[in-house]
């Protein structure tokens, strides 16, 4: 006689599915935790990938790299006073030979413009009027490969626009586009005046324009001082830094307008995660902060709560005070 074999009911099928179901949404959180813990750890490396390259440049150079050189775009008013000569250039891009990219550092003219940016964008702001744009970014060949993607300045927790489209203010120049960077140095949001670097006295931060910086000028002391800082793809008003060129309000990142200060929509009271409210903020995808890498070159994880007083004197670099980040 044949045994007769018994199938699974539809209740038993609906009661193992549901099983798995409730398994995977268990499991699916410890995942993610652990997949944001790589991530987090591949955007220190990075991070920590640039420290050293600024501590390379400094021993080659006997000084950091300036956050950037010439401005066009930086405001001329009340003893700040713009360059005779327009490079609209940030420093990352000094700073390439030391991560692995020669090969694009060749191919940059250093002595030509990388951005056209020749006048403010906002308000009655003119900008530097009577500096000379050195070259144009359009024809010399730095323009066209400012949309080169480097995946050292991208933090992996980010997946917001990673470039700035083709805009005057924004971008290179013409119909040229920009790659962003998640890593930018640590600079004040006075940079927007032209020089101002050099006037800031107590305040003063590590980096500016044209700023010359060594790190035995850091009288707070190299692990007290941030020397770069994180920053998201995406915010709410003007743009991120593009890697190569300072276009519109690309003046880095300064601490001290807090960490993680996320714009909100139009309407409501929920803020929206990965934008930053404003140009040249510090903030992350990393749950509750972002990294910093301090003037040591080590990197830090910095809490979204700590307070602006404290991270503005972290920020400076003689203000004689060594603030606890803990």
């Amino acid at each position: 006689m044949r045994s007769r074999r018994r199938a699974f009911t539809l209740i038993e099928l609906l009661v193992v599915i549901a099983i798995i179901a409730i398994l995977i949404g268990l499991l699916l959180p410890a995942v993610q935790k652990v997949r944001e813990a790589a991530a987090r750890m591949a955007c220190a490396n990075k991070l920590k990938q640039v420290a050293l390259a600024c501590h390379n440049y400094e021993s080659a150079n006997q000084k950091l790299p300036p956050a950037g050189v010439g401005y066009g775009w930086c405001i001329v008013s009340g003893g700040y006073t713009g360059d005779p000569q327009v490079y609209n250039m940030n420093g990352l891009v000094l700073l390439l030979p030391y991560i692995e990219q020669t090969g694009l550092d060749a191919q940059l003219n250093k002595q030509s413009a990388f951005g056209n940016q020749k006048t403010g964008y906002c308000c009655s702001y003119v900008g530097n009027t009577s500096g000379t744009l050195v070259g144009d970014a359009t024809t010399n060949g730095n323009g066209a490969r400012m949309a080169t993607l480097i995946a050292t300045f991208k933090c992996p927790s980010d997946s917001g626009p990673q470039m700035q489209g083709a805009s005057g203010p924004y971008g290179p120049g013409g119909s040229l586009d920009g790659a962003k960077t998640n890593y930018d140095f640590i600079t004040s949001q006075s940079d927007f005046n032209c020089n101002y670097w050099r006037l800031a006295g107590v305040n003063k931060y590590a980096f500016g324009e044209n700023s010359t910086t060594r790190l035995t000028d850091i009288g707070d002391g190299t692990s007290n001082t941030f020397m770069l800082g994180e920053t998201t793809l995406a915010v709410y008003n003007g743009r991120t830094a593009s890697w190569g060129y300072r276009g519109w309000v690309m003046t880095g990142i300064d601490p001290n307008a807090g960490i993680n200060d996320w714009s909100y929509p139009v309407s409501g009271f929920v803020p929206i995660p990965g934008r930053l409210g404003s140009w040249g903020r510090a903030g992350s995808m990393h749950t509750g902060g972002a990294q910093f890498a301090m003037a040591d070159a080590s990197v830090r994880f910095v809490k979204e709560s700590t307070s602006r007083p404290i991270l503005r004197q972290v920020a400076t670099i003689n203000e004689g005070i060594s603030a606890n980040l803990d």
